[in-house]
């Protein structure tokens, strides 16, 4: 596989940050981008928010001049507020930027609670709005504004027109290992039409790499290829939970009968299973949410 799951540069301006979500590594990831302002796409969650300021305070980059949030999801944006507030007792303010749609639910982030990872802090701070077409300057490296719907109504991908790196958030699913791929259908706003216009829209961007939130850095034929292998699995993934759909309530049940199908038993194992609960969990929810059972 043409893909980087470490921390650590991923290009001469970008660092990839593994926020080691849920205490687990190789999960979730959030990328520093360094050119005349630095920048951080996403942030983590509350609970790895201090670790997250302390690498950052080892890499020298800390405050950030901006954070970029690809969605409201709770594990991308939860930990914000610590670092805006740590920024300010060194008398140094954070620029937050995300999508227009996403503000409202970074105002009022209770619609987490259905990940049950709570309880969730509220954006305050000022929240710049942005929309497709938008060009974010670093000063040095330029920033495109896709929206990225699908997994969110309020999703964006960014391009890096220097080094034609895409970062797509989450609307892909979450690739974690190579046999490991979970789709993206999470509640409360999967939105299946908009995933496929998303993946088309991609495909027509000029881009090279490919940074997914969970989990990495991919190049080559892969960074491509992944777009249409994002489109299989979901499809299978979907298909699976139609076929039991008589028993959407157990997870036991589907984790022994989807996860287990699609994900080797042994990779499995290599996850606590609080989290592969958590996962077959939030699937379970999106799917309901969406075929509004």
């Amino acid at each position: 596989m043409t893909v980087i799951r470490k921390p650590g540069k991923i290009n001469n301006d970008t660092t990839l940050i593994d926020t080691n979500m849920m205490g687990v590594p190789k999960i979730l990831s959030i990328y520093l981008i360094e050119a005349g302002k630095k920048c951080l796409i996403d942030a983590g969650t509350h609970i790895e928010a201090r670790k997250t300021f302390k690498q950052l305070k080892e890499l020298r980059v800390f405050p950030p001049d901006m954070i970029i949030a690809t969605h409201s999801h709770w594990d991308h944006v939860q930990a914000i507020p610590f670092l805006c507030q740590r920024a300010k007792k060194e008398g140094k303010e954070i620029k937050i930027l995300a999508s227009a749609a996403a503000i409202p639910n970074l105002r009022d982030q209770s619609y987490n609670d259905i990940f049950k990872t709570g309880p969730f802090n509220n954006i305050e701070e000022e929240i710049t709005p942005l929309k497709e077409g938008d060009i974010i300057d670093l000063d040095g490296i330029t920033l495109k504004v896709f929206e990225a719907h699908g997994h969110m109504d309020d999703e964006i991908a960014l391009l890096d027109e220097k080094n034609n790196n895409l970062f797509v958030g989450d609307v892909l699913g979450m690739k974690v290992a190579d046999n490991v791929f979970v789709p993206p259908f999470m509640p409360p706003k999967w939105d299946q039409e908009a995933y496929l216009k998303t993946i088309n829209k991609f495909k027509k961007i000029d881009y090279e790499t490919l940074s997914l939130d969970h989990f990495g850095y991919y190049y080559g034929n892969e960074a491509k290829n992944i777009l249409d292998e994002s489109l299989t699995n979901t499809e299978q993934f979907w298909s699976d939970f139609e076929q039991n759909v008589d028993h959407i309530e157990d997870i036991p049940y589907l984790i022994e009968n989807v996860m287990k199908r699609r994900v080797p038993k042994s990779d499995i194992e290599k996850y606590p299973d609080r989290l592969v609960e958590a996962v077959v969990y939030w699937l379970s929810l999106g799917f309901k949410t969406y075929k509004g059972l």
